[in-house]
């Protein structure tokens, strides 16, 4: 028979626990949410209004805490580029994460379904509350969680789309750099196009008239404006601002550099990656 001594220690574990999640779901359900009762911004009048039916347990919500614990959540967060493509990468494929739904036939990808459409319902109220609080300033600003945000969504799309994982984390790379490194015109135009309402538009066009879309130079690694910058044709992933920056950078570039078809964007679901180009 156990101790009393050891049944008190694992209730109060499972306490302590159970108080870990609740703090962790509080980071991001009110705002994913974002119900008339809890005014943390303003309430979609499309078809966000029916909020998803969250439970209180399963993959989903779990893969969401563990976000929250990592601070994607959090504006004071902040990720270099290489740092938050890991974790995202991490995230999607290590089982120990309990989030088998990301692919499997059984439960038609319902639980990466739900992870997507609460994140982007939190990146939506986290737009609409901070650009009508900050006003103009918004728009020059760049939260890197909300990049991060965006970064794991493709992740999740890019998972549920192609059998091999070579070609998710190529791709996904691409787009990060672009989202972890451009501006607002880059976050709002990828929640924008992904959402089932119209809450963004006003506001994406708005971004793009008060903000111009940059990139960064692989080699100088210098933010330049995007028609400045020329792709590299030999991979179609990174970007130069100038020839001598592209002979400068090859000696690094070129164990990655190759395969431009994984770009495509007519790339078979199937498609096998049978080079060495992304041993990330």
């Amino acid at each position: 028979m156990p101790s009393r001594k050891k049944a008190r220690g694992r209730q109060n574990r499972a306490k302590k626990e159970a108080i870990r999640k609740a703090d962790l779901r509080s980071l991001w359900e009110p705002m994913a949410l974002c119900s008339r009762s809890n005014h943390v911004a303003a309430p979609c009048e499309h078809l966000l209004a029916v909020p998803p039916k969250i439970p209180q347990e399963g993959p989903a919500v779990s893969f969401m805490n563990h976000m929250a614990d990592e601070g994607f959540f959090e504006k004071a967060t902040r990720f270099p580029f290489e740092t938050v493509m890991d974790t995202c990468w991490r995230f999607v494929s290590d089982l120990s994460l309990l989030f088998p739904g990301v692919k499997e036939e059984e439960d038609d990808g319902q639980h990466r379904a739900l992870v997507i459409e609460l994140l982007l319902r939190f990146l939506r109220n986290v737009f609409v509350r901070d650009s009508g609080i900050e006003g103009e300033s918004w728009f020059h600003q760049h939260h890197n969680n909300e990049a991060a945000i965006c970064c794991m969504i493709n992740l999740l799309e890019l998972h549920g789309t192609y059998s091999d994982w070579s070609v998710v984390v190529m791709r996904s790379a691409k787009t990060g750099e672009k989202l972890m490194l451009g501006n607002r015109r880059d976050v709002v135009k990828f929640a924008a196009k992904r959402l089932p309402c119209t809450c963004l538009k006003e506001l994406h066009r708005a971004t793009r008239t008060k903000v111009v879309k940059v990139g960064v130079c692989a080699g100088c690694r210098k933010r330049f404006p995007r028609s400045e910058l020329f792709v590299c044709t030999g991979c179609m992933r990174v970007h130069y601002c100038s020839k001598g920056c592209q002979r400068a950078h090859w000696s690094d570039h070129k164990q990655y550099c190759g395969f431009p078809e994984v770009m495509s964007p007519d790339l078979p679901l199937d498609y096998i990656f049978m080079g060495l180009a992304c041993s990330h």
